[in-house]
């Protein structure tokens, strides 16, 4: 990914050679650029947050007694645990170097699946099974064209996408899928546990996983080389096609479980369901990546961008924004992301 790697191959201030005529205490000439970068770092990393904390004031006080409450906190998280798992799906794939928009059409094939195999007469776990494995066949494919095909994979993904929604229409014949599918299946995610939804313990747990995953081990940390210098971590021994086709296919998968819980906390699945969530977890993927001293995509900050893009929308809906408001919120966010991110990439110059 372009913001994880030019991050990752900026050289540090502290090996740039020093000039000997500049004096070295706090009055010299470059004391006050050094603060300024400074500042301007702990700014950004602080910026989502604080982003975050003025939409939790500002929609508490224009909509008291209705965005400030339990109820409605409960809401926004298990609406957008969904988004969350999308959004780290979107990450991993983004963590190998790699730009996977075919996630939104991975979920809704996953779901539709799901919900046609309900249909069919099939029982849970072969349903779930059959969505699941859809996910690993796409990211296989998707691998496939990227590693072996060597094809730019923007237009990979673009491809599948355009494969995997033309394949969900042909199965629900442009139509939402609901027959059959039981009351249990909604059960499974919206159930509560200390007043906390399934759902949102799923995507907790999901995070979790995948964060110490990435972060934590060696394998996450070759991924992470494989994404941000691929011929350097090649020449040093990483076989870096293997850790690309895993975070492709691991993406994938994870894009196809949000499609099986989406299609459980609606009891439907449509042709096209995965392609409003896309936008959105794309940008929070780099909006999170702010967070990072670096600019370095995590899950953390992921799931960070998701509560605070998803708060902003809960709250311009209930003060009446039209329908067309969270895409262009959303668009906006990305393009700040991307502007934020850059402003930080230059302070470590």
């Amino acid at each position: 990914m372009s913001a994880q790697a030019a991050a990752s191959s900026a050289p540090s201030t502290s090996s740039a050679p020093s000039a000997p005529s500049a004096p070295s205490g706090p009055s010299g000439p470059s004391a006050p650029s050094v603060r300024s970068r400074t500042a301007l770092r702990l700014a950004a990393q602080w910026s989502l947050a604080g982003l975050l904390l003025a939409f939790v004031v500002f929609f508490s006080i224009a909509r008291h007694g209705q965005f400030d409450t339990g109820t409605n906190a409960r809401a926004i998280l298990y609406a957008q645990s969904v988004t969350v798992v999308v959004g780290i799906s979107a990450m991993i794939s983004a963590t190998v170097g790699e730009i996977d928009i075919s996630i939104g059409a991975v979920m809704t094939m996953s779901g539709v699946l799901t919900a046609w195999a309900y249909g069919q007469g099939w029982s849970t776990l072969p349903a779930v099974g059959l969505g699941l494995a859809s996910g690993l066949a796409a990211g296989a494919l998707n691998a496939l064209l990227i590693v072996r095909g060597r094809i730019n994979s923007f237009i990979a993904t673009l491809a599948v996408t355009t494969l995997l929604t033309g394949f969900a229409q042909l199965v629900t014949g442009g139509l939402t899928l609901y027959k059959s599918i039981p009351n249990g299946f909604n059960d499974a995610v919206a159930s509560t546990v200390a007043g906390i939804p399934l759902m949102v313990l799923y995507a907790a747990a999901i995070a979790g996983l995948l964060g110490y995953l990435i972060s934590r081990t060696p394998f996450g940390r070759r991924m992470r080389a494989s994404g941000t210098g691929r011929e350097a971590a090649e020449l040093v021994g990483i076989r870096t096609s293997r850790y690309v086709t895993a975070g492709l296919m691991t993406g994938a998968f994870v894009a196809a479980v949000a499609g099986v819980l989406n299609t459980a906390r609606l009891q439907s699945a449509g042709p096209d369901g995965g392609s409003a969530v896309m936008l959105g977890s794309i940008a929070a993927v780099f909006l999170g990546a702010v967070v990072s001293p670096r600019g370095h995509l995590n899950v953390g900050g992921t799931v960070l961008a998701v509560l605070t893009l998803g708060i902003g929308i809960s709250g311009l809906t209930m003060m009446g924004a039209p329908s067309w408001v969270p895409d262009v919120f959303n668009g906006l966010a990305l393009i700040a992301a991307l502007l934020i991110s850059r402003a930080g990439r230059r302070t470590t110059r």
